[in-house]
């Protein structure tokens, strides 16, 4: 084998080196796990967020309009659980003045069966805090809140062949083991329902 031969075969070598090397990389790269902190049922297709981000768009209505976020909602505001509407769904947060535990417990039962819950995401959730999907249409909170903050955000769906005008979200609200409508703040305006039952309408 003269020098010519010998550059070339060590040239080959060299390639195959890197290909091994560059294929083990490869095997080695896994991507990250996706995570989720809100347990829910399996959802049916028609829950993606992009029928979901469509559907919620338009308002709601109720004996309190809920659309718009509480003014100068913060941390640290009137004890609550605070419910609005707007352009990027629905929210629910919880606070209090006091650093004191309080427990925000409720439901939210969206009808017809056929809507679903969607893009649930937990707003500074800790241990004590649960928020999980019943099936498909009962959504349950569970907040120990002092004196920060605690929430959740969703969509709804828009069922097919349905008029989107038909649905309801439903909410019972409890503090502290009891329903005290004192306790719940409703839309930019802030105004407490009568009762601790209370409930919205889709508008066409």
């Amino acid at each position: 084998m003269n020098l010519r031969q010998l550059r070339l075969a060590a040239v080959g070598l060299g390639s195959t080196a890197l290909v091994a090397c560059g294929g083990a990389t490869t095997l080695d790269v896994q991507p990250a796990a996706a995570t989720h902190p809100v347990t829910t049922a399996p959802q049916p297709a028609a829950s993606a967020a992009p029928d979901a981000v469509g559907c919620d768009a338009g308002q709601w209505r109720g004996a309190i309009s809920p659309e718009g976020r509480p003014d100068g909602l913060d941390a640290g505001d009137a004890g609550a659980v605070y419910v609005w509407h707007d352009g990027d769904g629905w929210h629910i947060r919880t606070t209090d003045r006091r650093a004191v535990d309080h427990h925000y417990t409720g439901t939210i039962r969206l009808e017809p069966r056929a809507a679903n819950f969607a893009d649930i995401r937990t707003v500074r959730d800790e241990r004590d805090d649960r928020v999980f999907v019943d099936g498909t249409n009962v959504l349950h909170y569970d907040f120990h809140t002092f004196a920060s903050i605690d929430g959740a955000d969703f969509r709804i769906t828009c069922p097919a062949r349905q008029r989107a005008d038909r649905q309801v979200l439903a909410f019972h609200t409890d503090f502290d083991g009891h329903p005290i409508a004192d306790r719940v703040r409703i839309g930019d305006s802030k105004q407490s329902p009568k009762t601790a039952d209370f409930a919205f309408t889709r508008t066409a």
